[in-house]
């Protein structure tokens, strides 16, 4: 029985790579987040409520 398979090399470098990327996807939207809840807060402490008021 003859299957076809598709047989391909990943080097160390390749990996590593691979792996950081994927980090990355996890690490910055959180960092992101951060620095606009952080945003957030200094620009309410600076102009106050007035918005949520009227």
């Amino acid at each position: 029985m003859d299957t076809s398979t598709i047989n391909f090399s990943v080097s160390p470098i390749q990996m590593a790579v691979a792996f950081l990327f994927q980090m990355w996807l996890v690490v910055f939207p959180v960092i992101l987040i951060l620095k606009v809840n952080r945003l957030t807060k200094l620009l309410e402490e600076r102009f106050g409520h007035d918005e949520e008021e009227s």
